[in-house]
């Protein structure tokens, strides 16, 4: 393995087959590294600020896995501040967790929690409009319920690389979620377990072994190892230029408002009262693709590598007649009808048919990838609607349909 045999030509999909290899002799084992693959996991622990760090090919979710397991050990409940990554409550599911939802801290007062045993505190930073929480009260209600603390972090694998950035969890976070993937130069399913004390390593370590594929992408690894050596020398450099393009762009652009945040490389335009989803489609028909679209807002993730093409953005943005935003529901304020009705056997309905019924599993958007309907929630007519209108965008479903239950 690979099948290919490294054959392949620079003009071709198999361009890099040369460098994909697997474990063989003289090639570090990834779920027993001991060698180049722990070497590199040490330099990008320490360029992240965290005691240890484990490499995954898989994507957080692979992380999360490991994260929800690792709390589960400690006590089964599991507390999620805020909106969460529907890979959470895939883990709760999978592993027998007991999954505790409250829009922020404050609401905990109001749970009856006082005789569960928790066993980690899950909370999102930065979310996917680059706003950043305040993780340190995270900190301190997880100490009182000792708990572990869990960031997903995912989009902030390069706030490490420039001092013009925020800083991330390490000072925080027991355990940080990272997808490097998605805002540096690494390949696809690039992420990281990051860890504040190496004592955790081992616990980590063993669930990975269990849930990560035992076929591990040497070509994303590598591409790891390389952007952090590469931003690690240029980032401070680099990520000048992405915020002086950024700021080029705030001239240029004749439409819509920059909404500010506490990431500036998470570009975020809101284009009041206008549909920011077809406007994506739109500007995909002329060769630009956006990152996310939500109501009247477009997210766009700008990097060292992609910023030389905002005038571009500008001027496209500037020529397109955008549609009217049908609808004032905005699906983050819409409050969930839950019920205790959350088991029993489950049929596959058609999302224009499921408006009344109980939701066998998680259902949303992607991204951003958090919930619309959670397990055991009464479908809502709004919701159905805000589902149509992104059918293409789904997770959760099965050929297009819902499991709902009889």
């Amino acid at each position: 393995m690979p099948g290919h045999s490294g054959i392949g030509s620079s003009d071709d999909i198999f361009a890099c087959a040369k460098y994909d290899w697997t474990e063989v002799f003289g090639l570090d084992n990834l779920l027993q590294c001991e060698d180049t693959i722990l070497s590199c996991e040490n330099s990008i622990a320490e360029s992240m600020g965290y005691e240890s760090a484990l490499i995954l090919t898989q994507g957080s979710t692979c992380g999360m896995h490991i994260a929800v397991c690792v709390c589960k050990d400690k006590g089964k409940t599991l507390i999620a501040v805020g909106d969460m990554h529907k890979s959470f409550f895939s883990a709760c599911s999978l592993y027998g967790a007991y999954a505790v939802t409250v829009n922020d801290i404050s609401e905990l007062e109001n749970k009856n929690i006082s005789d569960l045993k928790i066993g980690g505190v899950f909370i999102t930073s930065p979310d996917y409009f680059g706003n950043c929480k305040d993780i340190s009260l995270a900190r301190e209600f997880a100490d009182k319920l000792g708990a572990y603390l869990v960031v997903d972090e995912a989009h902030a694998s390069h706030f490490a690389y420039s001092s013009l950035l925020p800083d991330n969890a390490c000072k925080f976070a027991d355990i940080s979620l990272m997808s490097m993937h998605k805002t540096l130069p690494v390949y696809g399913g690039g992420a990281l377990v990051c860890l504040k004390d190496k004592s955790l390593r081992l616990d980590c370590e063993r669930y990975r072994a269990m849930i990560h594929s035992t076929s591990p992408n040497y070509l994303v690894m590598a591409s790891m190892d390389h952007a952090n050596s590469y931003m690690r020398e240029n980032g401070e450099k680099l990520y000048a230029e992405v915020k002086k393009s950024i700021q080029e762009f705030s001239q240029r652009l004749a439409v819509g408002k920059i909404v500010q945040n506490d990431d500036f490389t998470r570009l975020v335009i809101k284009i009041k009262g206008q549909d920011a989803y077809s406007a994506t489609l739109e500007l995909a028909n002329r060769g630009i693709y956006v990152e996310m679209a939500q109501d009247d807002m477009l997210a766009c993730i700008v990097t060292p590598f992609n910023c030389d093409k905002l005038d571009l953005l500008a001027q496209e943005l500037n020529n397109i007649k955008f549609k009217a935003l049908e609808g004032t529901a905005n699906m983050q304020n819409v409050k969930p009808a839950l019920t205790d009705h959350t088991s029993g056997e489950i049929e596959y309905v058609e999302i224009e048919d499921c408006s009344g019924r109980v939701s066998a599993v998680e259902v949303g958007v992607y991204p951003p990838g958090v919930p619309l309907l959670l397990k055991g929630e009464i479908i809502q007519e709004s919701v159905v609607d805000h589902l149509k209108k992104y059918r293409n965008r789904l997770f959760g479903l099965a050929q297009g349909r819902i499991a709902v239950i009889k």
